[in-house]
């Protein structure tokens, strides 16, 4: 399955309040501009709509019901995006940098991200409804500038990894006998359905290869594998955190009507034993994200190996 990574700048000519993590606003957002531009039927009803396992909006946003073969949602169906809106310590802002990871075959799909992106900004985002210009997409696997303000076309179809890429890097990496992962953004996954509020070393490399399964089962080649063996091998790797918390967040849900809560953990976990089999799975859990509710951006991690060189981000070296 391939992947790949654009960024979004959007300017106001005002600075207006927003909230601290943008990733729910921004995800619906998109989601109202994406209805209104492909939904065909007047009762906008997914469920009743005889063209729900061909339309864009479904596809993109309700992808249970693109993937229903009878009369309910296809359960467990991801939807092939992330949202990584940027953290900012200010309530309010005049320009926006928002990161999008697509997945698969909805990578061709970028084109309709940059439009609605530049839709929604027009309408307006956060309390006030401030008006944001979208002054460009970048494709940020191919340091190039997809599309900015007056411009009349895009260009190429962006780069991409692959798995093969994962590898690689691994390869690159060497052996790394210990590692930090830091939760970025909250970290929900479930047991026995209930929240984690505690993270193993082989919880995550689960979390992370279910995750993976799940995307190229519906949007990449739809192959499977084996990962018996190399779970088996994880649970035997110790891990430890240093300040792993767990932590809430609000959000608005318009079609609800209701605040929910987000909460999951955040903090760094260190990981030491053999770690070299794992790192093709961490890397790629940095750009899927892992856990519920990673379309808003949450499940996002950082990767810190140490060698006998020190301590290397990995992100320098993508």
């Amino acid at each position: 399955m391939q992947i790949c990574r654009l960024e979004f700048t959007l300017h106001s000519i005002d600075k207006y309040e927003l909230a601290p993590f943008l990733g729910s606003t921004i995800r619906g957002a998109f989601g109202n501009i994406l209805k209104d531009t492909f939904c065909i039927e007047s009762h906008s009803h997914c469920p009743r709509c005889l063209q729900k396992n061909r339309c864009s909006y479904t596809f993109l946003f309700e992808s249970g019901w693109y993937f229903a073969t009878g009369d309910k949602p296809q359960s467990g169906a991801p939807q092939p995006y992330v949202f990584e809106p940027q953290f900012s310590n200010s309530n309010a802002a005049a320009e926006i940098k928002l990161g999008l990871l697509l997945f698969g075959n909805a990578i061709d799909y970028w084109p309709v991200f940059i439009y609605c992106i530049e839709k929604a900004g027009q309408r307006g985002l956060g309390k006030n409804r401030g008006s944001y210009t979208l002054q460009q997409a970048r494709d940020v696997i191919g340091d190039r500038t997809l599309w900015s303000l007056g411009q009349d076309k895009y260009s190429d179809r962006p780069l991409t990894k692959s798995w093969d890429d994962y590898l690689k890097l691994g390869a690159e990496l060497g052996d790394i006998r210990r590692c930090q992962i830091e939760m970025v953004t909250p970290l929900r996954m479930k047991r026995d359905g209930h929240l984690h509020n505690q993270m193993d070393f082989s919880t995550l490399i689960k979390g992370i290869m279910r995750r993976w399964a799940l995307l190229n089962k519906y949007y990449g080649d739809g192959s499977k594998d084996d990962y018996t063996e190399l779970i088996n091998l994880a649970s035997s790797v110790p891990s430890g955190t240093l300040n792993l918390h767990w932590q809430e967040m609000e959000r608005y849900s318009r079609r609800q009507d209701q605040r929910m809560m987000l909460g999951g953990l955040r903090g760094t976990m260190e990981c030491e034993g053999n770690l070299s089999p794992f790192l093709p799975w961490l890397l790629v859990g940095e750009d899927i994200h892992v856990g519920k509710n990673t379309t808003f951006g949450l499940g996002k991690y950082v990767l810190k190996c140490e060698s006998d060189k020190g301590i290397k981000n990995v992100v320098d070296h993508q």
